[in-house]
């Protein structure tokens, strides 16, 4: 049987795909060799968020006997914790199954690649034929010289969410979103954690301006977590006082795990791209053009394996792009508005461009800000750090980016994206009633401010 397309991977771009795709009529079949979810639903982003809202009821114990309720010294039980996690992840991949095979997705359990002849060959031993083939295979954390998975003291993210221990001192290699979100979880979770980030900066990459970055350095610093940024690690050795991680500044640091989160990797190799000589960058990511085409007829890639952020909507974004292009249709997909937020404490959000960002392509720019600590939502709910910041045309006023640190920065960010996608002003934004008291009111405190007729600001 020949299908309309193949599709290699059902992570958050394969799934996507295929759904939409069967949508529109396409017949359609979907080959994952694990799970249904891909790393974002089984190993990633899911587990990730669910134990950070988990483990910031802890926080919240606290900030409830500072307002006169008292639940007592909270424990925890790690294996009920672990398991109930797993039940979010199980839930979810049920719940996808159930939206292929409605759609009418054929679902195939096995591991696919490339052959010779354009089509993909099976772990079974089966061989599809398609008119079109989509590579979605998503990516794996990265080792560094030194620091290998293989070994037992080495943590990958994996391992981490694993929840098989506390450990009593944590040492974080890479000061990058999964190193900080992680910290944030095991600091929590009662973890002595150190974070060494060899780049000058936290969250290297990232189109972050300095006073948000400076923001979540003076807040980890308050929660214990230690940052030191220029500092690789080198070697470690086991000592009689755990492992000594020895630093490119010649020092060392103590720890008892080492979780190892410096970057991701394409899975790009042993998936056939040699056979139909599909071109590769030399970081290992799919060279692809703006209709995300490789160098091989017919064949397409999307997500974690094609340059850009690494991201879950991303990749969804790129599926649904895809499948509008395969009936002739298009799909609205800019890259400078897709929004990013990171799972900190407290958290941060940005979309489009940064006020650093704009002012070296030269453009002329009006930036707005607004605190946290001035709305009265947030000082109900003892959440009092961060601010919202806007950035816009300086001539026309039209909103360019934003950035949020604070409490609920990444639901908050959506209104953002909707207004920069669209184009919208300060004005339309500022004129827009939000209602009172909530955290939304910050963003148009923030437009506000940027026109120069804040109320609840100074305006400057």
């Amino acid at each position: 049987m020949t299908y309309s397309v193949a599709i290699i991977g059902a992570g958050p771009g394969g799934y996507v795909a295929a759904i939409r795709m069967a949508q529109l009529g396409l017949n359609v079949v979907l080959i994952e060799e694990k799970k249904l979810g891909g790393i974002c639903l089984n190993q990633g982003c899911i587990p990730t968020k669910a134990l950070y809202s988990a483990t910031k009821l802890l926080e919240r114990t606290q900030d409830a006997k500072e307002m006169g309720i008292d639940f007592g010294v909270p424990t925890i039980d790690l294996g009920t914790l672990a398991s109930w996690k797993r039940g979010i992840i199980c839930r979810m991949v049920t719940g996808i199954k159930t939206l292929v095979e409605a759609n009418n997705v054929t679902l195939l359990e096995a591991r696919g690649v490339l052959n010779e002849f354009a089509q993909v060959a099976l772990s079974t031993g089966e061989v599809i034929d398609a008119e079109r083939i989509v590579l979605a295979t998503g990516s794996s954390p990265v080792e560094i010289p030194g620091f290998t998975f293989a070994d037992p003291h080495i943590w990958s993210s994996d391992d981490a969410l694993a929840l098989r221990e506390i450990p009593r001192r944590l040492l974080v290699i890479g000061g990058g979103v999964i190193g900080l979100e992680l910290a944030t979880i095991f600091n929590r979770l009662g973890s002595k954690v150190t974070i060494l980030e060899m780049m000058p900066e936290i969250l290297p990459g990232i189109e972050i301006d300095r006073r948000a970055i400076a923001t979540l350095k003076r807040s980890l610093k308050t929660q214990g977590i230690i940052v030191r940024v220029n500092s690789a690690a080198k070697s470690y050795e086991d000592t009689t006082d755990g492992l000594a991680v020895h630093m490119s500044t010649g020092e060392s640091v103590a720890t008892d795990r080492i979780l190892l989160a410096v970057g991701r990797r394409p899975n790009s190799a042993s998936i056939g791209l040699e056979t139909l000589g599909i071109e590769t960058d030399r970081r290992g990511f799919i060279v692809v053009d703006k209709a995300l085409r490789t160098t091989a007829p017919s064949v397409y890639a999307i997500g974690d394996l094609v340059p850009g952020p690494m991201l879950a909507h991303k990749g969804s974004a790129e599926g649904l792009k895809l499948a509008a292009s395969f009936v002739g249709k298009t799909y609205p997909l800019d890259y400078q508005t897709i929004p990013q937020a990171i799972f900190t404490d407290p958290e941060v959000a940005s979309v489009g461009l940064s006020e650093a960002r704009a002012k070296e392509e030269g453009q002329d720019v009006i930036v707005g800000r607004f605190p946290y600590a001035a709305l009265g939502k947030a000082q109900g709910m003892r959440e009092t750090q961060g601010f919202f910041q806007v950035v816009a045309d300086a001539k026309s006023k039209r909103l360019l980016g934003a950035q949020i640190i604070g409490a609920e920065a990444s639901a908050l960010i959506a209104e953002a994206a909707l207004a920069v996608q669209n184009g919208l002003s300060l004005g339309t934004i500022a004129d827009t009633v939000h209602a009172h008291p909530t955290l939304p009111e910050g963003l148009k405190e923030a437009a506000e401010a940027a026109l120069g007729r804040a109320i609840h600001a100074v305006n400057r």
